[in-house]
């Protein structure tokens, strides 16, 4: 995907003053079709972390999105929740193996260029770095889940309940959760640990995914501080 297409739809709408203020209006936009009483529950859960990669989250790739800086805070707020009470955190990272290889023509038509694997832009930002322990898992295609070992980590762990965050709210994001939901998890989305490219495409995104997929939620409620 070219910058140039990018930025026309680039819009940075958050900052660290206001992410909170934004996370409450969008809660309250979407209430009607987030009205599902679900219980969170850590000892059933594991914790997903999408595409948080240089190639997104770092200036001068061109993937990379302002919005992404102001999640990182909190998605790491929720790794140090996971590790702390021996929960597991999964990363899944976007690569492929060549332009050619693993790509089919509908995903080279509609993201020409993306990162490839063992390249210095597929690894997982600093402020995240996954532990030893952790498992990263390579995708390559938009869902966590679609032709990898995602469902089988899961279930042999015991996981029943998975809580997403990364990046885009309404791409790889959505496409892993709708994909947790129909391999029968519950799914727990923070509002405020997910970005998109702009404000109109986060928000269609929650509304949809909390009508249908998700608890639309925020980190603070979900981990109670």
């Amino acid at each position: 995907m070219s910058p140039a297409y990018t930025n026309q739809f680039q819009e940075t709408y958050l900052d660290s003053s206001s992410l909170d203020a934004s996370t409450r209006r969008w809660l309250d936009e979407i209430e009607p079709y987030n009205r599902r009483e679900v219980q969170f529950d850590l000892g059933q859960a594991a914790l997903v972390v999408v595409d948080t990669q240089r190639f997104f989250c770092e200036p001068g790739y061109p993937m990379y999105t302002g919005n992404s800086r102001f999640i990182l805070p909190r998605i790491r707020l929720l790794l140090e929740h996971f590790r702390e009470r021996g929960r597991p955190v999964i990363f899944a990272a976007q690569q492929n193996k060549g332009e050619l290889i693993d790509r089919g023509d509908p995903l080279r038509m509609w993201w020409p260029s993306v990162p490839l694997e063992g390249s210095r832009e597929v690894e997982i930002v600093e402020e995240l770095e996954p532990l030893p322990s952790e498992k990263v898992i390579a995708k390559r295609r938009y869902s966590a889940f679609f032709a990898t070992d995602l469902d089988l980590t899961l279930r042999s762990m015991g996981v029943r309940q998975v809580v997403a965050a990364g990046l885009y709210t309404n791409v790889c994001v959505e496409a892993t959760v709708r994909d947790a939901f129909m391999s029968d998890y519950l799914v727990f989305l923070p509002a405020d640990a997910c970005a998109a490219l702009n404000e109109q495409i986060h928000l269609a995104s929650l509304r949809t995914l909390a009508y249908w997929y998700a608890k639309v939620v925020t980190v603070s409620g979900l981990i109670g501080r």
